[in-house]
């Protein structure tokens, strides 16, 4: 009967080892995966944040917001961050040949990222920003004759990359794309609108205009700089165009322009 006693309690103790022994292997696992993800979510902010730091602001959410105009639209910026715009919005995903600009500004209203790069770019690159616009409001597109070799832009913002494996541009994208804060129609579809490429021989604008708007405005805006400057200006431009400031009514029509000859090769809804 000792013996049976004692054999119990040694039972009984190996069993409370077994399970204090189990606890702290638990507790063990629990810990280190609380510490990896803050230490993954730490590492996160820091890389958003050093991407905050390169980002060029150029204007707010609510500028040019819903500022539909017809036709051509030169843009102060290039590529272009936002501005009048055409009715019709991009649809995003991945694109072989260029947009045009004023559907494409469109989409960032909508809360797209629009990633333009060099025709020139390495192809196993071009690959790679291929399989970014897999994602939702993501817009991809070469831009000939882009300075950079790729340029990622949002609505009133942009950020110069060094290439598809600059590591900022995944946590650019993270950041900004449906981001409430540069979004002017959040929750806006980047589906269901156009697949437009520049015809052959077409080139997008390459020179920053004076101001965002259609060809009309940019030169009316330059004529009443130049006289408040206290320069003269040809009278055509003085008689015959708007002043700085109009507006022609919104339209709700395609680009006159644009061709449905390119289909994009992604489009996720």
């Amino acid at each position: 009967m000792v013996k049976r006693r004692r054999e119990q309690r040694r039972q009984e103790m190996e069993r409370q080892r077994r399970n204090w022994l189990l606890i702290r292997v638990i507790s063990g696992v629990v810990i280190v995966a609380i510490l990896a993800g803050v230490g993954w979510w730490g590492f996160r902010q820091w890389e958003e944040f050093q991407v905050s730091q390169d980002v060029e602001e150029y204007f707010g959410v609510e500028d040019y917001a819903a500022n539909h105009v017809e036709g051509e639209v030169l843009y102060e910026q290039i590529p272009p961050v936002g501005g009048p715009h055409n009715s019709i919005w991009q649809n995003c995903g991945f694109y072989t040949e260029p947009i045009y600009n004023w559907h494409g500004v469109h989409s960032l209203e909508h809360g797209a990222v629009w990633i333009t790069y060099d025709p020139d770019l390495p192809q196993e690159d071009v690959d790679k920003l291929r399989d970014l616009a897999n994602q939702s409001y993501v817009l991809v597109s070469p831009y000939p004759g882009l300075e950079h070799p790729v340029v990622a832009s949002v609505w009133g913002k942009q950020l110069v990359l060094d290439g598809a494996d600059d590591d900022r541009l995944e946590p650019f994208i993270r950041e900004y794309r449906m981001n409430p804060n540069n979004t002017p129609e959040p929750g806006a579809l980047c589906s269901l609108g156009v697949d437009y490429t520049m015809e052959e021989g077409e080139t997008p604008q390459l020179e920053p205009a004076f101001t965002s708007g259609t060809p009309d405005q940019v030169a009316a805006a330059e004529a009443t700089a130049t006289v408040e400057a206290g320069g003269t200006v040809p009278e055509e431009v003085e008689a015959g165009t708007p002043s700085a400031g109009a507006s022609p009514p919104a339209i709700p029509v395609g680009s006159p322009v644009a061709t449905p000859t390119g289909t994009p090769v992604a489009t996720p809804e």
